[in-house]
C-alpha cells in the first residue's frame, strides 16, 4: 500500500471516471487504482461524489495565480476570453458525464460547486472594467451585473451541454452569447476562436 492523500485518489478516480464512466467505477475500483484499503478511501475521500465535487478548483487556481499569461493578450476582452476558454476547455476535458453527475449530487444537496469564487469573480470585474474604459466593449453597465450574467449563462450552457451529452455548440453558443451580452466591438468577436481549438 502506498502512501496517499485526497488529491492523489481524486487524479486517479477522475481518470477511472473518463475511461469507464461514473457509474461503472465503484469504490473498489478506486482502492485497487490506487492501492488502498477502503478504509483509506473513506479517511480521505469520503465518498464518490466528494471527488468531483471540485472539478474547476484547479483551473480556477491556475487562472488567477498565473496571470503572467494574460499579457500575451492583445486586449482586454482577449483576457475575458482566456479565462472563459480555460473552464471550457476544462469542462470538455472531464466530460458530460461528470458535469452531471456533479450537478446531480449538488441538487440533492448542495455542496457549493457552482458557486462564483470570489478571486475569479474580482479578477473578472477588474478585467470588465478595462474593458469599459478602452471601449472593447460598449455595455457600460455594472461589471459586477455583467459578469454574473456571462458566469449564469455559462453555467445555463454547460447544463445543455451536459443534458445532450456533449452534442451542442457549446463554444460557438457560449461565445456568441458573450459577445452580445458586452456588445463587444466587432473586430474582437472571433478572437475565441483561436483559443479553442478542443
Amino acid at each position: 500500500m502506498q502512501k496517499i492523500n485526497k488529491e492523489e485518489i481524486s487524479n486517479i478516480a477522475l481518470e477511472l471516471f473518463s475511461s469507464k464512466g461514473y457509474n461503472n467505477v465503484t469504490i473498489n475500483d478506486i482502492c485497487d487504482a490506487c492501492e488502498i484499503t477502503k478504509p483509506t478511501f473513506y479517511k480521505y475521500a469520503g465518498s464518490k461524489d466528494e471527488l468531483i465535487l471540485n472539478l474547476y478548483d484547479r483551473t480556477i487556481h491556475d487562472i488567477t495565480t498565473d496571470t503572467y499569461r494574460f499579457l500575451q493578450a492583445n486586449s482586454h476582452y482577449e483576457q475575458l476570453v482566456m479565462i472563459f476558454s480555460s473552464l471550457i476547455q476544462d469542462t470538455m476535458k472531464f466530460g458530460p458525464d461528470l458535469f452531471s453527475q456533479m450537478m446531480i449530487t449538488n441538487l440533492n444537496e448542495n455542496h457549493h460547486s457552482f458557486d462564483m469564487r470570489e478571486n475569479l469573480t474580482e479578477l473578472a470585474i477588474m478585467i470588465i472594467e478595462k474593458a469599459q474604459d478602452a471601449n472593447e466593449i460598449n455595455n457600460m453597465n455594472d461589471p459586477k451585473i455583467l459578469y454574473s450574467s456571462l458566469a449564469y449563462t455559462f453555467s445555463g450552457y454547460e447544463i445543455t451541454w451536459c443534458m445532450y451529452n456533449g452534442e451542442t455548440n457549446f463554444i460557438d453558443d457560449f461565445f456568441t452569447s458573450m459577445n452580445a451580452i458586452l456588445d463587444v466591438k466587432e473586430e474582437l468577436r472571433d478572437i475565441y476562436k483561436k483559443y479553442l481549438e478542443v
